[in-house]
């Protein structure tokens, strides 16, 4: 060996071999202990990180779980929607007083949900039902009405098991202080479980069941695997049901191990520390070290070899980076090399929009009297409305009324159906202004302000969330009846324009909001409460009030299309129970409430007390008279007669209309009616405005009025004219049978002693009371109301109509 230790004469050094070969040992014994302290840390790592991995994974189940939760609770609220929909209650009002109807309430119903089994009416006196009645499992749907009855609402269930069971839910029918009967509805509960196993990509790591009590569960769905004894078993609730979803918790670490990690740590820091010492501590050298000239040459030759190997790799991988990275800016100062031609422009590339709502038919029945509407995923989709979008930019461009300005609601559709839109009108050349999400108001203000009049919403209004729809305004006139009808026969015919429009995005709050503040000042402030109802009143609502001098206090101002407080209605009774607690408890002089859009107006009083919109219209009308006297006031035929007398007193001229807030907007156009009103909370002042509908307006000019009167706003509106009359009464025919019905009526009915009005129905005026039958335009109902001055005079006056109503149609089952 050439490294072996020689003194001069010769000999072997042992002395120096044995001082060689321990300062080896020395350090080898450094690197073991090194290597040892390294081997511990690596594990404490591995550890640690297998632990944090276990939570992940722990975190991204529950986030699963969450998901299979929302989608089956969705479902069920889904069918609760439906079940609680103002025209089931109202066709569950007729079948529960005649029982043969009840065939049309099933037909109904099964056309929201497929999977509809059976549906029965049953008493609010439980004390009479007997579970066998009831049929199999009469003992648990007669326990769903005892809850339903003591609490409001009862959970969802399935009831049964295999081949005979039925996911069972029950609603209230009518008044919720007091209901008329309850209605029990029985589901195929495979579209339950349809719904988990398609929120699951594998459906074996949750488990799906119903506890019953001290009875076995309910098992819809196992686990692949049964958990160990060392497992827990997590479940979570599904909401307004009895089910839960239930997974395997395996986060986490045990104590044990949480004990051995920093231990393991600890031990393997003091290797390496100790390694360290001993390696870095200067050894005993031999006592004639000497260079071993070949084995040192070799060395540095190889390590000359790598160090050029190095070089020649790194720069084959930057020529390689320049060549393969060509057109690309480093941003070093050298500039930009010319990329290779990829067939697209990096700019401009995005991933497609995914859309989430299926493709429907075209069907005419969603193009109404009013507007267009249709329930998502059924009878309007994207495609529909790009559609309409194409005759909308169509008829824009040939009245020279471009740009179309659009806007959409809080409805969770509303984002794509807008995009469908936009992409309809532009497709002609038509010009598109988007302003976002925002009430309607605000969109017919912008139409104005930056237009030519011209204005598309996609709005729900106040109906359901699964609903949606379109209302138009082109070039100052809201599109209403055959204007409406004329868009589908013109999507048939394809008679659409071609081009390349151009979309921008404008914010209007501001403007709006100065606007209004602009015009209107408190006199003196006053305390209101707010109740947006989730729509999308909630962006702007506090604003304006407050900007005119308010002091506000809102309720569910958060927006969320699927109103989950309260139906956004302020025209139904129920849906104002909220403010009118807050405005108590608040002790604020006034409550004011708006539907999903913000376009109508709901109003209650300090002591609690719904002032309807008839008897608002009274205060606008007095107020807008008192500067525009002799001028035209323009009411629906649902209002109280007294508005009439209130109209003509205060110099005006009263004229009754057709109900829809379209009709109305146009007939003002044509009269030049400074004011116009509807029962349904719209109202519309075209004195200091500009004629259209909005909510958020009417309640600044109403806090106005108030605000200027030093008499507190309750007295105020309760010193209003009022009259003892029925609420609206609905009469369920065959579709098309109520117009027909009322083209009869029209022509026979004979009421002495009485003004007829045949607008819009008939109407007969006398002189202590009136009656109203009239047909719907969205539904295929008689709608009828009475109202008088005396309990006397309403019976005598429902009586009249009662006779004239069976004289053409025997077979009428009338609601009074």
């Amino acid at each position: 060996m050439k490294n072996l230790k020689m003194d001069v004469s010769g000999k072997m050094d042992f002395r120096g071999i044995v001082n060689s070969l321990k300062s080896r040992f020395e350090r080898l014994q450094a690197l073991h202990l090194i290597a040892a302290g390294a081997v511990l840390l690596v594990l404490v790592v591995v550890l640690f990180f297998t632990g944090g991995t276990s939570q992940n994974a722990h975190d991204e189940t529950l986030k699963r779980a969450e998901k299979v939760i929302s989608q089956v609770s969705g479902h069920v609220q889904n069918f609760l929607r439906v079940l609680e929909d103002q025209q089931v209650q109202e066709l569950a009002v007729i079948a529960f007083e005649d029982p043969e109807k009840l065939a049309n309430l099933r037909q109904y119903i099964s056309g929201r949900i497929p999977d509809l089994i059976e549906i029965k009416l049953l008493p609010t006196n439980l004390d009479s039902l007997r579970g066998p009645d009831l049929g199999p499992f009469g003992y648990a749907v007669l326990d769903m009405l005892l809850v339903i009855a003591e609490t409001g609402e009862a959970p969802a269930q399935v009831h049964g098991q295999g081949a005979d069971s039925y996911l069972a839910m029950a609603v209230r029918i009518g008044e919720q202080e007091s209901p008329v009967a309850y209605l029990v509805a029985k589901i195929n509960p495979e579209t339950l479980l349809s719904t988990f196993k398609a929120a699951l990509s594998e459906t074996g790591d949750f488990a799906f069941d119903q506890p019953n009590g001290r009875f076995k569960p309910t098992m819809f769905s196992e686990l692949a695997t049964v958990p160990s004894p060392s497992e827990h078993l997590v479940w979570l609730r599904v909401p307004a049901t009895l089910f839960r979803v239930g997974f395997v918790n395996r986060a986490g670490m045990g104590s044990s191990t949480g004990l051995v990690l920093p231990i393991l740590f600890g031990v393997g820091v003091l290797f390496m520390a100790l390694g360290l010492l001993f390696k870095l501590r200067p050894g005993r050298p031999p006592l004639e070290l000497r260079e071993d000239p070949v084995e040192f040459s070799h060395s540095t030759e190889i390590a000359d070899l790598e160090d050029d190997l190095e070089d020649d790799n790194l720069a084959n991988q930057q020529d390689g980076f320049k060549e393969s990275h060509a057109g690309i800016d480093l941003g070093d100062g050298l500039g930009a090399i010319e990329l290779p031609d990829l067939g697209f422009e990096l700019e401009k590339i995005s991933m497609p929009r995914k859309k989430n709502l299926p493709p429907v038919e075209l069907v005419e029945s969603i193009f109404r009297a009013y507007d267009i509407r249709g329930i998502v995923g059924e009878t309007l989709d994207v495609d529909v409305a790009y559609q309409v979008g194409q005759v909308i930019g169509t008829l824009t461009l040939e009245q020279n009324a471009a740009p179309v300005v659009v806007a959409r609601d809080g409805r969770d559709s509303g984002v794509d159906l807008i995009e469908g839109l936009i992409n309809g009108i532009i497709s002609t050349g038509c010009n598109v202004v988007d302003i976002g999400a925002v009430p309607t108001g605000v969109l017919y203000f912008a139409a104005y302000e930056i237009g030519s009049a011209t204005g598309v919403m996609i709005t729900g209004s106040h109906n359901p969330p699964d609903y949606n729809g379109i209302k138009m305004v082109i070039g100052g006139v809201t599109q209403a009846g055959d204007q409406i009808t004329d868009i589908y026969a013109r999507i048939k015919s394809g008679n659409v324009r071609v081009g390349k429009g151009r979309v921008s995005q404008q914010d209007m709050l501001d403007r709006y909001r100065k606007r209004i503040s602009g015009d209107i000042q408190l006199k003196r402030p006053l305390k209101v409460v707010a109740d947006c109802g989730n729509g999308i009143g909630g962006v702007c609502v506090a604003n304006v009030l407050r900007d005119i001098g308010a002091e506000v206090i809102t309720l569910f101002d958060e927006v969320d299309g699927t109103f989950p407080n309260h139906h956004p209605d302020p025209s139904e009774p129920k849906n104002l129970k909220d403010l009118i607690e807050a405005v108590k408890l608040m002790e604020a002089d006034i409550g004011v409430a708006f539907d999903g859009d913000a376009d109508r107006l709901g109003v209650v009083t300090s002591d609690g007390e719904i002032i309807y919109s008839d008897r608002l219209m009274m205060l606008f009308t007095k107020d807008v008279l008192s500067r525009v006297p002799g001028a035209t006031i323009i009411y629906d035929v649902k209002c109280t007669g007294h508005l009439h007398h209130v109209i003509e007193e205060a110099g005006g001229k009263a004229m009754m209309y057709k109900t829809g807030h379209s009709l109305i907007k146009n007939k003002m156009k044509e009269v030049d009616a400074p004011f116009a009103g509807e029962m349904s909370g719209h109202f519309f002042f075209k004195e200091r405005w500009y004629g259209f509908d909005c909510g958020i307006y009417s309640a600044c000019r109403l806090l106005e009025i108030l605000a200027a009167d030093e008499r507190e706003p309750k007295e105020v509106l309760n010193s209003l004219p009022n009259s003892i009359s029925t609420p609206e009464l609905k009469l369920q025919m065959e579709e098309g049978k109520n117009h027909a019905f009322i083209a009869k009526m029209q022509e026979k009915a004979r009421f002495a002693d009485a003004r007829v009005t045949t607008i819009d129905g008939v109407r007969a005026d006398f002189v202590d009371g009136w009656g109203l039958v009239r047909a719907s335009n969205t539904t295929p109902i008689l709608v009828l109301r009475f109202e008088a001055d005396t309990e006397q005079s309403l019976q005598r006056i429902k009586d009249v109509f009662r006779q004239q109503m069976l004289a053409i149609n025997p077979g009428l089952k009338m609601p009074f």
